[in-house]
């Protein structure tokens, strides 16, 4: 929706809409954050971010920097 809002043309001003990312309590993943949580925050840090920027670009949100969208998976493949 935030979208379609900024492509009127009579918007005179930006519109962004609060994101969240929800997560399935069943799903492994939601396991996999829970033990990081308990044994590695910084990695959780890591691996909360990229969920986060990877559902945004499902919904088709371009990350803000790529780059850094880039290396951070690059990081973790090479562990």
């Amino acid at each position: 929706m935030e979208k379609v809002l900024n492509s009127m043309p009579a918007a005179d001003h930006k519109v962004k809409a609060q994101r969240v990312l929800e997560i399935n309590p069943n799903h492994p993943i939601f396991e996999k954050l829970c033990e990081l949580e308990r044994s590695n925050k910084e990695k959780l840090k890591e691996y909360s971010e990229l969920l986060y920027v990877q559902a945004a670009l499902i919904e088709g949100i371009a990350p803000e920097d790529p780059v850094e969208f880039g290396n951070k998976i690059s990081k973790i493949m090479a562990q």
